[in-house]
């Protein structure tokens, strides 16, 4: 590369490159023969004001920044605007994720915004993916736009950083950095920096040569020397050597602060921030730092002084900032044309648009119309007049393309026998999108509006949200992306924020804080959703207790510090951006993991004009459709879910007793507690259950006030006649958005659009807004429905009052209807409902053992896996359901699909050996066949599990042998018929214990089948507990419980003091739950805490609602625990034994004695069923007490009968 070499006229090339604003020149310093070197000039305190006035930040890290900076935008922007500064950049890490958002805040604000990155560049290729010893593998370099060219190339260098140079850090090099260099400046950077690296080890040569590479890739003017002083010893000596090198290449320099924070006291909020990200503790030695406290937001004065001895320096900044002349533009939309084919000649999407427009609106008009005819063959009135409506506004907004893009990829999918869901969100009150079969219920039905989805005051997009078959939702993007183009689709990025919980969590890690502690003070933060550290402390007196307790004071100082920032990045769980045009020409884009995601958010998205659509992938949806064809094989009946009548009797009988597990979105105790309060009977009942179990109805008691009012507990009572037609479906309570909006246009005489506005305003607590609305609505209601001002104040604070917790009516309608299917499916075909919800959960441990516990209420019976039962997913025979294969672990789908396929060409296996002979060698590997065996599924098959557990290696060395004959065979003249013999050898070994056979099974399967280690001994342990763990609810939180479980995992843990502590996972058949043992617990309890051992735990639940796939969040904080050999003496509090109508003297003498011969402290008391009402109850009074051993117990038993004594258990009441 030839260096370029600055020239006597820099300043009117300046001026060229620039975008024409008026400015004063930069001070530079040509390299020409004889010219002598001037010094730096001081700055006297006349002028050291005016420099600062010059001063703008150019290097500045948001949050952006991944756990690399605390500075959120608004804190940046609103702090520059109080230290007066006009302009501000952002540059943070590799990316432009808050570019936009960055943009639009210093607008608001009337500052200038400078685009930016700090970019990642290698000396190397960007493509290279080796690090080497010694050399630096990306160094840093900061961009910035001058221009909407250097903006777009910030998008260009930013997306292929990702897409192309990414290795450990997105990185571009030298060769694409000068294809993308117009209208870009640079300065080269901090420490990190390429130029800067080679002058602090002393490689002058190197940096002049990496300086010159810079001049030439941007031309006289765009390239700047970046000094910096935090206060670093490394930052003094690029300060002495950086000047000379500038001076003599003409370039000039520029102080800056490399901007992590705002302020100096945040400091340390940065520090416990970085080991967030390095997952380092505060007090490790060896953790990353930055050194010192001056990298923050610092003011042009502090700047100016700061670097007093080169205030041109800091005035150079300016410069900068004059330079610059760029405004992101929105109010664009970039949408798509839809087509239906490709130009046949060049295999492209059709470029007229105007014409393609033009067709579309015909074929727009004409599939709305099929649909209509199809599905209204007796229209209901006002049906063609809703239609007409709903296609003027879509058409008159432009958004016909939108519309047809939707039905094709809906059509296709439904073409692929990929089920979609009858729809989502506001776009299911569109009689429209009901017609192209976008959503698959009628909105006049259920009395949904359009304009709650659309209307013409909308600036934005509609938002149509679409729910395929988990198994399916790719292939439908890939049919989006290959007939739109790769470089126009992509999937949108998201932001993993540190909430209240999370940010505790995370900062009390860093902190040394235990995991326990740290767990205990996340607990109490509420489960309202957003809520901040502030809000929680005031809300619970218990939190603000421990925020001004000295050990966790600075956790909740740091902690809201922290709240709110970005922690990850990571892919949209269904978000796909479509556009008119390769991406990159109009965003950035990364890579996270194998996605390639926009770097821009969806919000943003949306402002820039792109369209967005959410492919969701629903599970639900999956198991209906696993459950219609198991149905369909089973017994030849075809359901077809969209003529399903919705008032099947045997599906509300289930609804109301609660009986929904494996029921969409009523799986939950908080759930199945409603419903058996409200006691569904109609479909419009079951709406009302998806929008009454959110935090806000719960919390304010609108579900109660429901219930009581349809039982007739309460009155219903309406403030008009008007309200009445409105709210009679919801029993008077204004549960609905639609309801809003209906009551405001009925009564007040709003158009359907402010009613609309109304709603946003109501939901988002609007003061501004809603002090117009009112007025409106009282001018409206006394014009239009002769409403006295009073009851007009009256309606409008009620609706005021439920409106902020209103739920989208559409969507809760539409999920009721998948909510509904299950349930129909479960109480009319069970069998085939379980082994679908089975299939669909295979991979979820605990939610396995919760529907195999279903199953057996259901009285199901669940056939163990087995290689002559089993397919790859669980099935039926008859009335049962059969294990499927693909559940045990360590055994793949390729495995399994051999098995079933071979055994389905030639019928059943004989043996171990048989399955080994006949499946290819390649597919069944020790692992699988070891697995199968733990598991039973050779069951039958010769010896037992055992003897087939240690064969496994012969077996498969002699399937080896007879498949190299067969093979032989094939290839001989004549051995083409011959059979190889099969030779089978049993080894003599021990044949396994109970226990060790079920601890092998779990191993395989991940969880007790054909048993459980309790089950043996369930009437000893039954006695001993207050609880199921299955049956913990929420009402049953922060009270005291007794458990009999078996621990299944052990985490054990130190807290800060280094105090050793556990948090156990035990199970009891029903559930699994953690339970968390403290250091004076597990201090006397440590010897005996082992995986499988059996014990009885006494302790504080700690029951949330806060929901991860539709279970509750539980743990037993523990108080005392025990082995179940000495349980019985540690939790009794009394001993009943029961004894028989038939009992004569001699029992009762039998009874006596072994009593007297197990004397203890505990009162007995004799239970005597006389065939009467109620029982008699005999207290043996205060000489007659006894010991709980296992000798009384055993003995009594064998006298009256396994359920002849009755243990009162004392549960030790508060915590440790």
């Amino acid at each position: 590369m030839t260096p370029f070499l600055v020239e006597d006229h820099i300043h009117s090339v300046w001026h060229q490159v620039s975008v024409g604003l008026a400015r004063a020149p930069v001070q530079t310093y040509n390299r020409i023969p004889g010219n002598t070197v001037p010094a730096p000039r001081p700055a006297s305190g006349g002028s050291l004001s005016k420099i600062a006035d010059q001063f703008c930040h150019l290097h500045v890290h948001s949050h952006y920044s991944l756990l690399d900076g605390v500075n959120t935008i608004p804190a940046l922007v609103r702090s520059a605007r109080e230290h007066g500064m006009k302009t501000l950049a952002l540059t943070d890490h590799g990316n432009m994720f808050g570019a936009v958002e960055f943009h639009h805040a210093c607008r608001s604000e009337g500052i200038k915004p400078i685009i930016g990155i700090e970019a990642y560049i290698t000396d190397g290729h960007r493509q290279e993916r080796k690090r080497e010893s010694g050399r630096q593998h990306a160094f840093h370099l900061v961009l910035l736009a001058e221009n909407e060219t250097g903006y777009r190339n910030l998008l260009q260098l930013t997306s292929i950083a990702y897409t192309e140079g990414f290795y450990y850090k997105p990185r571009i090099d030298h060769e694409i950095l000068r294809q993308h260099s117009d209208g870009i400046i640079a300065t080269s950077a901090c420490l990190s920096g390429e130029v800067n690296r080679a002058l602090l080890h002393g490689e002058s040569e190197k940096a002049e040569e990496c300086a010159r590479r810079y001049i030439d890739i941007f031309a006289p003017g765009r390239f700047f020397m970046e000094v910096q002083d935090h206060g670093l010893a490394e930052q003094k000596r690029i300060l002495e050597r950086a000047p000379e090198l500038a001076q003599r290449l003409g370039v000039p320099v520029i102080a800056t602060n490399d901007v992590h924070y705002l302020n100096k006291e945040d400091a340390r909020a940065q520090e416990i921030h970085l080991c967030i990200n390095t997952g380092k503790q505060i007090d490790d030695q060896d953790r990353m730092t930055f050194e010192s406290n001056e990298f923050y937001f610092k003011s042009g004065e502090e700047m100016a002084q700061l670097f007093g001895d080169f205030p041109e320096y800091v005035s150079n900044t300016g410069e900068i900032a004059a330079m610059v002349d760029f405004e992101i533009e929105t109010g664009k939309a970039f949408l798509p044309v839809f087509f239906e084919q490709k130009d046949p000649g060049t295999g492209q999407a059709p470029t007229n648009s105007e014409q393609v427009d033009e067709s579309n609106e015909g074929r727009f008009r004409e599939l709305v119309e099929e649909g209509f005819c199809r599905l209204y063959s007796d229209p209901p009135q006002g049906s063609r007049d809703r239609l007409e409506y709903e296609i003027s506004v879509i058409i008159e907004m432009g958004f016909v393309s939108y519309f047809l893009i939707v039905w094709d990829f809906c059509r296709f999918a439904r073409e692929q026998q990929i089920p979609v869901g009858p729809g989502r969100g506001s776009a299911v009150g569109s009689i429209v999108s009901y017609c192209l079969g976008i959503t698959n219920l009628c909105p006049l039905k259920y009395d949904l509006i359009f304009e709650r989805f659309l209307n013409s005051d909308r600036i934005s997009l509609p938002d149509i949200d679409i729910d395929f078959c988990m198994e399916g939702r790719e292939k439908v993007i890939e049919y989006v992306r290959e007939k739109y183009g790769n470089d126009r689709v992509c999937q949108i990025v998201t932001f993993g924020t540190m909430a209240a919980k999370a940010v505790i969590r995370d900062v009390g890690r860093v902190l040394g804080i235990s995991l326990a502690e740290v767990d205990q003070l996340a607990k109490k933060v509420p489960d309202t959703l957003g809520i901040k550290l502030a809000e929680a402390i005031n809300q619970e007196p218990q939190l603000a207790s421990a925020a001004k307790d000295p050990r966790y004071k600075e956790l909740f100082e740091i902690g809201q510090k922290l709240e709110g920032l970005n922690r990850h990045c990571s892919t949209h769980a269904a978000g796909l951006v479509i556009a008119d045009r390769p991406l990159t020409d109009l965003i950035p884009l990364a890579r996270n993991g194998e996605d390639l995601v926009t770097q821009y958010p969806m919000e943003i998205l949306e402002q820039l004009g792109l369209l967005k659509v959410d492919f969701l992938g629903l599970r639900y949806l999956t198991i209906i459709d696993k459950a219609c064809r198991l149905i369909e094989e089973h017994n030849g009946e075809k359901i077809d879910l969209n003529q399903l009548a919705l008032d099947d009797s045997a599906a509300f009988k289930l609804f109301c007793k609660g009986e929904t597990h494996g029921i969409f979105q009523l799986e939950s105790q908080g759930m199945r507690e409603l419903l058996r309060n409200l006691k569904p009977d109609k479909f419009e009942d079951l709406i009302a259950v998806l929008a009454l179990y959110r935090p806000g109805p719960l919390g304010s008691g609108m579900h109660k006030l429901y219930c009581d009012r349809k039982h007739g507990r309460e009155q219903i009572e309406y403030l008009h006649p008007s309200l009445e037609p409105i709210l009679n479906s919801t029993n008077g309570v204004i549960l609905y958005q639609e309801q809003v909006m209906k009551i405001a246009h009925v009564l007040a005489g709003f158009s359907m659009n402010d009613a609309d506005n109304l709603r946003k305003a109501m939901g988002k607590k609007k003061i501004d807004l809603m002090g117009r609305y009112r007025d409106q609505f009282l001018s409206g209601a006394k014009q239009n429905s002769g409403i006295t001002e009073k009851d007009s104040q009256s309606i409008f604070d009620q609706i005021e009052q439920f409106a902020k917790y209103g739920f989208n009516k559409s969507h809760s309608t539409a999920y009721a209807l998948i909510s509904y299917q299950t349930g129909y499916l479960k109480a009319n075909h069970a069998e085939a409902f379980m082994a679908a919800v089975m299939s669909c959960y295979i991979s979820q441990v605990d939610t396995m053992v919760t529907y195999l516990e279903e199953c057996k209420k259901l009285q199901i019976e669940v056939i163990p896996p087995h290689v002559n039962e089993s397919k790859c997913n669980f099935s039926l025979k008859e009335d049962k359901i059969v294990y499927g294969l693909v559940a045990l672990k360590g055994v793949g789908e390729r495995a399994i699909d051999g098995i079933v396929a071979e055994r389905n060409a030639n019928g059943p296996y004989q043996s171990l050996f048989d399955l080994t002979s006949r499946v290819e060698p390649e597919l069944v590997n020790k692992t699988v066949i070891e697995q199968l065996v733990s598991a039973g599924a050779f069951d039958g098959l010769g010896p037992d599990r055992s003897q087939l557990h240690a064969a496994v290696k012969d077996a498969i060395e002699e399937g080896k042998r007879v498949h190299a004959e067969r093979r032989a065979g094939q290839l001989s003249l004549f051995g083409s018929n011959s059979i190889p013999t099969v030779q089978e050898q049993w080894p003599n070994v021990p044949s396994w214990s109970e226990n060790e056979k079920l601890a092998r099974e779990k191993a395989a399967l991940g969880f007790y089948l054909s048993g459980h280690p309790l089950q043996r001994i369930e009437s000893e342990i039954a006695p001993l507990r207050s609880h199921l763990v299955g049956d913990l609810s929420e009402k049953d939180d922060q009270k005291p419980v007794s458990l009999a479980v078996m621990v299944s995992k052990i985490r054990k843990r130190q807290t800060r003091r280094g105090e050793a502590m556990a948090i156990l996972t035990v199970d009891d058949r029903s559930d699994s739950i953690e339970a968390v043992v403290f250091p004076s617990i597990y201090q006397q309890s440590a010897s005996y805490l082992e995986e499988e051992q059996i014990l009885i735990i006494q302790g504080v639940a700690e029951i949330s609602e806060e929901e991860n796939e539709g279970r509750s969040q539980r743990q037993i904080r523990v108080n005392r625990l025990f082995p179940l050999e000495n349980a019985p003496e540690q939790v009794a509090r009394q001993i009943g034994i029961a004894l028989p109508p038939e009992i004569d003297e001699n029992l009762l003498f039998q009874t006596k004695a072994i009593l007297q011969r197990n004397p203890g402290k505990l009162p007995v008391t004799l239970i005597f069923d006389h065939h009467g009402p109620d029982k008699w109850r005999i207290s043996c009074g205060a000489k007659m007490c006894v010991s709980a051993s296992q000798e009384l117990i055993g003995e009594i038993r064998q006298l009256l009968g396994e359920d002849s004594i009755k243990i009162d258990v004392c549960n030790a009441p508060g915590p440790a």
